[in-house]
C-alpha cells in the first residue's frame, strides 16, 4: 500500500506513469540522484574558473567612458601577485559569455595573455545591469558622468519602447541606488551632451551634477559649437579643469554671437516717406528715447539753418 501511495504522489508530481516492480530499485535512489544532479547545476551556475579573456564580450552598457585608461598600475599588480579578485560574467541567451563587471581586470589579463578568473553566473539583462551598477557603487572612483552615461545605456538597450521605459528608469535607479526622480535628469545630461566633448573631458572625478548641468545647457543652446569646444579643450589639464574649460568655452561663443549681431535685435523698414522700426521687447524704453531726441535734433538743425 505504501509503494502504491509513493507511486500516485511521484505521478501527480511529476505528471507520469507509477513505476514498474523491476524498476523500482532504481527509482528509489531518483530523487537522491536528483539532488545531487541540482546541486552540481547550481555549483557550476556559481563556479570561479579560468576562462580565456577573448572569449568573454563587453557588455552593451558601458560604466567607465575608457576602461583601458590608466590600465599599466593594474597590469603590473596581476603580473607580479596575480589576479586575486575574479570578473563576474553571465552566459548569454545566444550561448556567449558577456562580463557583468570587472572589465578593467578583464582587459589587464587580455593584455598580459593569461586566463582571467571569472565567476560564471545564469543572469538577466536586468539582474545583469543591477549587479553592474552595485559593484561600481562600491568603487572609490565613480565620476558623476559615468553614472550618467550608465543611467542612459540601461535606458537606451531596455527602454526602447514606451511600454519598457518606465520599467528601465526603475532598473537604473535599483542599479545605482539612487532617486528615481533623479535618473530622468542624468539621462538629459548625458544624452544633450555631445559624445566627443564628454570624451574630450573625461570623467572629471570630484565634479558634481551642478557643473555637468551647466555645460548641458550650453550644448542645447549650441550643439554644433558643442562638438567643435571638443577639439580645442587642453588635454594636459585633469579633467576637472578641462570640464571648467568647456564650459568657458561655450560660454564665451553665447557671449559673442549676442554682440557680434545687435542688427538682428533692431530692424528698420521703409515704405514710402513712412519708416518702420521693430526692436525686442527689452531695447523699446531705450530705442523710443534715442529716436525721439534724433528726431528733436534734426529738426533743431533745420530751423538753424539760414533760408
Amino acid at each position: 500500500m505504501a509503494r502504491k501511495v509513493f507511486g500516485d504522489s511521484l505521478k501527480n508530481a511529476m505528471g507520469k506513469t507509477p513505476p514498474s516492480d523491476e524498476d523500482l530499485d532504481v527509482k528509489r535512489t531518483s530523487p537522491t540522484v536528483a539532488r545531487a544532479q541540482a546541486s552540481v547545476l547550481e555549483e557550476d551556475k556559481h563556479a570561479t574558473r579560468l576562462i580565456d579573456p577573448t572569449a568573454i564580450r563587453m557588455s552593451a552598457v558601458m560604466d567607465r567612458i575608457d576602461p583601458s585608461d590608466g590600465l599599466d598600475e593594474l597590469v603590473s599588480s596581476i603580473r607580479e601577485h596575480g589576479q586575486k579578485v575574479p570578473v563576474l560574467v553571465r552566459r548569454t541567451e545566444d550561448g556567449a559569455l558577456e562580463i557583468v563587471y570587472g572589465r578593467r581586470r578583464l582587459l589587464a589579463c587580455r593584455q598580459l595573455g593569461q586566463k582571467v578568473r571569472a565567476t560564471v553566473m545564469e543572469m538577466t539583462d536586468e539582474e545583469a545591469l543591477i549587479a553592474q551598477g552595485v559593484e561600481n557603487n562600491a568603487r572609490q572612483d565613480p565620476s558623476f558622468i559615468e553614472r550618467a552615461l550608465f543611467v542612459a545605456g540601461i535606458i537606451r538597450e531596455l527602454g526602447k519602447t514606451d511600454e519598457t521605459r518606465k520599467n528601465a528608469q526603475t532598473i537604473a535607479y535599483r542599479a545605482l541606488q539612487i532617486d528615481e526622480s533623479l535618473v530622468s535628469r542624468m539621462n538629459r545630461i548625458a544624452t544633450g551632451i555631445p559624445m566627443e566633448l564628454i570624451q574630450a573631458i573625461g570623467p572629471a572625478h570630484g565634479v558634481g551634477r551642478r557643473v555637468w548641468e551647466k555645460l548641458f545647457r550650453l550644448c542645447e543652446k549650441d550643439v554644433a559649437r558643442a562638438r567643435e569646444v571638443a577639439g580645442e579643450i587642453p588635454r594636459n589639464v585633469p579633467g576637472p579643469d578641462r570640464l571648467e574649460a568647456a564650459v568657458t568655452l561655450l560660454t564665451a561663443t553665447k557671449s559673442s554671437t549676442q554682440t557680434t549681431r545687435p542688427s538682428e535685435r533692431v530692424k528698420i523698414g521703409r515704405k514710402g516717406n513712412r519708416i518702420t522700426i521693430d526692436v525686442d521687447a527689452d531695447l523699446v524704453p531705450r530705442v523710443e528715447e534715442a529716436v525721439r531726441k534724433l528726431v528733436t535734433e534734426l529738426l533743431d538743425r533745420g530751423q538753424d539753418r539760414p533760408e
